[in-house]
């Protein structure tokens, strides 16, 4: 495989990842939206499950702005 085919797969490869991040990402916000409307769990629990969704709206967001800067700067 030359070097051109392999620089291409891997663009394809981080290309799909990204898109896979950015509808994780839009699942996670969807959850976190949903949680606020909630009104009948309790508060402790309903604090810790915005939590553990924060954070892995977060982790999500992190990693695909990893993934966006790592993919422009292949490109330059």
């Amino acid at each position: 495989m030359s070097e051109l085919e392999t620089l291409q797969k891997q663009h394809e490869e981080k290309t799909q990842k990204i898109q896979e991040l950015k509808k994780q990402i839009e699942n996670a916000k969807q959850c976190l939206e949903e949680q606020k409307k909630k009104k009948k769990e309790n508060p402790d629990e309903k604090k810790e499950t915005f939590n553990n969704l924060s954070q892995k709206y977060n982790s999500l967001r992190d990693e695909y702005n990893a993934m966006l800067s790592e993919r422009s700067r292949d490109q330059n």
